[in-house]
């Protein structure tokens, strides 16, 4: 499933036409965790859903460079 347009700024180091949410879900999700915008995390939440994004930054959080991230994921997705 390709991603709309507003995603290629925090996917840069990509190609983005190659960029796919199926294959590509965890980066994307840490991307936009690390670097993205509410309408990012709001197109995630329709398409993945609250419990796929809470549980990728709960398994995920010794990567992130910030600690509020998961703080903020249990606010909103939990």
């Amino acid at each position: 499933m390709a991603l709309p347009k507003y995603f290629k700024p925090i996917l840069w180091f990509a190609d983005f036409n190659k960029i796919n949410l199926n294959k590509d879900k965890d980066l994307i999700l840490y991307q936009v965790l690390e670097k993205g915008r509410m309408e990012h995390l709001k197109y995630l939440q329709k398409k993945l859903g609250n419990k796929a994004i809470y549980d990728f930054a709960k398994k995920n959080n010794h990567k992130f460079t910030r600690k509020s991230i998961l703080a903020f994921v249990k606010l909103m997705y939990s």
